[in-house]
């Protein structure tokens, strides 16, 4: 009869995902939540939602949609954004027969601003947030079986929900990354990014050995195919910042897009092209500490390409005003020329609001990964991170980008430094290492404690939604109390 931790381990293995449209659809729902704390806010009169609401909005219909609603998203949506929308039209008329007959302050128009500095913008902490959520949800939602097997992290190929946040949550990373490459135009020297790197790398490379520490002491169960015997997320993300530290003198002369595809193109052609290499990572013996840790080694090179193609999206995104070729290089100069004469056809075209750069880089990423799917002999691996996983990636960020940015400029508040008016959302992107980490720490204690898998439904969500209160609360009490914690 096999134990505790076998049955653990064989209902999350040999699993083969669900379609990207429904993935599409679940993810949707964070946007839709987004949409719903504008229409909140446009009646409220402290600049603030209610504080049930906000954790009902952005914690439990994103539940939700993971597992009671997960073959009924539509509806969801439809009872999230009904009673909303009804609340909105109702304040807006009450405001409107409350100030009838009164005189307005006329606002002062904006100055255009010709210097560049770094912004917050509402619509990334929106995007960052939810993907936080969705990803500290999921970890510990999985592990129940009113969580579909569908959006649990597939074997090898496939596509599922767990695999889209594992890579968006790298590209969030390489997205916020880009503001220490905007900060100043001087170039800092060689060893000063080694020892910066190696600074930032150090706590979550201390996180990833105590991770296996824990894991291989307390008969906690483990995927070993997902990473491999040893390695783990934390390891990934630990290492980023280290190999990357290689990359920048490169990209005074290329792009790092252009970097980005170079990686992930040489990758592939090995994964393509020679069978001894796949049947390697897949097939091979865990007999020494590379081939115990192939598919951690393996899928880094695909998370190096998505952690920069984020941080060439951050170029467009995170300034206040579109500078010189920012499309595809850190730029902090203005559109100028001499003398004012107009400036060139290709200065203009590669010149670029956020809204424009994502649609722009959305478009071309969608055509290739379209393209790909079509003619690659292999499927999306997030195991492997391969070329196809790594397009999908970049293709869903940046068109949900899009969408966040033009949710923000529909409700005026896409240039400034507003808050999202939900202190859920802030809280959760001001120190969202720390709750990750607090997130994987209450995952396994749970997980120790009960037997997740035997749960019944009712029960399971009873857990999961004290769960999600803990987090949020937490994140809430840190934020309010101004406690910014950097790992």
């Amino acid at each position: 009869m096999p134990t505790l931790k076998q049955r653990k381990e064989e209902f999350v293995t040999g699993l083969h995902g669900g379609s990207i449209e429904e993935i599409n659809l679940v993810s949707s729902v964070a946007i839709f939540a987004y949409i719903c704390v504008k229409l909140l806010n446009q009646v409220s009169s402290t600049g603030h939602i209610n504080p049930i609401i906000d954790f009902s909005l952005n914690w439990v219909c994103l539940l939700f949609a993971t597992t009671l609603y997960s073959s009924e998203v539509g509806l969801l949506i439809s009872l999230m954004t009904i009673p909303c929308l009804a609340i909105y039209i109702f304040g807006k008329t009450y405001f409107a027969v409350k100030t009838k007959g009164k005189k307005r302050t006329a606002e002062k128009p904006k100055s255009n601003e010709a210097t560049f500095k770094l912004v917050k913008k509402p619509y990334i902490t929106a995007y960052r947030s939810h993907m936080l959520i969705l990803t500290c949800l999921c970890i510990i939602a999985v592990d129940f079986p009113i969580f579909p097997r569908r959006f649990a992290k597939v074997e090898t190929w496939g596509t599922s929900l767990m695999d889209l946040g594992v890579g968006s949550f790298v590209f969030s990373n390489g997205l916020v990354s880009a503001r220490s490459l905007l900060k100043s135009s001087k170039r800092v020297p060689f060893h000063k990014r080694v020892f910066s790197a190696l600074r930032s790398c150090q706590t979550l490379l201390v996180l990833g050995l105590l991770r296996l520490y824990f894991v291989k002491n307390l008969e906690y169960q483990e995927h070993v195919t997902e990473y491999g015997v040893h390695w783990n997320f934390f390891v990934t993300l630990s290492l980023l910042p280290i190999v990357l530290v290689i990359v920048d003198p490169i990209t005074d002369y290329i792009p790092r897009f252009v970097i980005a595809l170079v990686i992930s193109g040489v990758y592939e052609w090995f994964l393509v092209k020679d069978d001894v290499f796949l049947n390697y990572l897949i097939l091979a013996p865990r007999n020494n500490i590379i081939s115990a840790n192939r598919e951690g080694i393996a899928s880094f090179i695909g998370y190096c390409a998505i952690f920069i193609w984020g941080q060439s999206t951050g170029y467009y995104l995170l300034g206040n005003i579109p500078t010189k070729n920012n499309l595809y290089k850190a730029s902090i100069t203005p559109l100028k020329t001499k003398n004012n004469t107009k400036a060139c056809l290709w200065d203009r075209m590669t010149t670029v609001t956020p809204v424009k750069g994502l649609l722009v880089w959305f478009s071309i990423t969608f055509v290739i990964t379209k393209f790909i799917l079509v003619v690659h002999p292999q499927d999306i691996s997030r195991r492997f991170a391969n070329l196809p996983y790594t397009f999908w990636i970049v293709t869903f960020n940046t068109g949900y980008l899009a969408v966040y940015s033009a949710v923000d400029k529909i409700f005026n508040s896409g240039n400034g430094e507003e808050s999202t008016s939900s202190v859920c959302l802030e809280a959760m992107n001001t120190n969202g290492l720390v709750l990750f980490l607090l997130a994987n720490v209450t995952t396994g204690l749970i997980n120790m404690s009960v037997s997740t898998i035997d749960m019944p439904d009712t029960l399971a969500i009873a857990t999961l939604l004290g769960y999600a209160t803990f987090i949020t609360l937490v994140s809430s009490l840190l934020y309010v109390n101004k406690i910014f914690i950097r790992l």
